[in-house]
């Protein structure tokens, strides 16, 4: 019983670590193209319910290329 519920919590866990990353980069993973953008443009910004995505449309012009290209890929495949 005890590995179900540590296999059902990993699980959960792993589930929240990939909507976060939605979250944070567009995806990027935040700890990817996009990692430096949010730390120079979003770091005030609360990492829920699609902030940092909307603060990284805001400075869209600003982005790097990595991370601008992360954010197309990411609403190519979510579109």
């Amino acid at each position: 019983m005890k590995f179900f519920l540590v296999l059902a919590a990993a699980m959960t866990l792993g589930s929240a670590v990939s909507l976060a990353a939605d979250d944070t980069a567009a995806a990027a993973p935040a700890k990817g193209a996009c990692k430096a953008d949010i730390q120079k443009f979003c770091a005030s910004v609360p990492h829920e319910k699609g902030q940092v995505r909307t603060c990284l449309t805001e400075h869209s012009a600003d982005l790097s290329d990595a991370c601008k290209q992360r954010m197309a890929a990411h609403a190519a495949k979510t579109n």
